[in-house]
């Protein structure tokens, strides 16, 4: 995996790229969803810069859904290269919904945010993304807040869970103790689009063994805030 300061820059761009190749092709309805989805980044890259500059900061611009498509994704950049900057330089601990984090995770939290609402956007569009070894940020952040899908339904298990996912290069990524009763397996993409809640379990190749993953699994569709912040669901 490449560094996740420089995957943030990457995926942005080609996502703005995605939409104005497509911009002149946007009806009304779809460019306001659009819009409204950029508006969401814009606070997620909002909160990231507050909470590396302190909640003094006046920087970020107001977000609104409203106005051009064009001028929504002018705004997100600005405040998205921002916060990957901030991101990049700062080593202190980020104040963030649940509790401080490092910088890296929080840079994994804003682009797993990346990856949920360019997969809305590409939908919208009717547009395929081209999905990169950057999964592997996102798929992390997946399995560090596994724990968070259990909020409302009980005490999660004590024992950790086995992932084992495989990259779009192809690379096997592996993540928990190795003779874990329960375990996650399949492509990376598939793992993310499950666990953002953008794709049903049905429709991918991911496979739950073991009683607590499939319970996991089924709890996924209920999980509140999929772009993992206390004001934007």
């Amino acid at each position: 995996m490449q560094d996740v300061h420089a995957d943030l820059a990457t995926e942005a761009d080609a996502l703005a790229d995605l939409i104005r190749d497509h911009e002149g092709r946007v009806m009304l309805p779809a460019a306001r969803a659009i819009t409204g989805y950029l508006a969401e980044l814009t606070v997620v890259a909002r909160r990231v810069v507050l909470g590396v500059e302190g909640e003094e900061s006046a920087s970020a611009p107001r977000v609104t859904n409203a106005g051009m498509l064009g001028d929504a994704v002018v705004a997100w950049l600005s405040e998205h290269r921002k916060a990957t900057e901030l991101l990049a330089s700062t080593e202190e601990d980020i104040p963030w919904p649940g509790g401080p984090l490092r910088p890296s995770v929080v840079a994994a939290a804003l682009l797993t945010a990346l990856f949920a609402r360019g997969q809305d956007i590409a939908d919208v569009l009717g547009a395929g993304l081209r999905r990169t070894d950057s999964v592997g940020h996102v798929a992390y952040y997946g399995v560090r807040t596994r724990d968070e899908v259990y909020a409302g339904h009980g005490e999660p298990p004590a024992g950790r869970f086995r992932y084992e996912l495989v990259a779009p290069s192809g690379e096997r990524w592996e993540f928990g103790p190795a003779d874990a009763p329960d375990r996650i397996t399949g492509p990376a993409v598939d793992f993310c689009l499950l666990f953002t809640g953008r794709r049903a379990a049905a429709d991918l190749a991911v496979t739950a063994t073991g009683d607590e993953a499939a319970r996991w699994v089924g709890l996924l569709p209920s999980r509140r805030n999929p772009l993992w912040t206390s004001e934007v669901d």
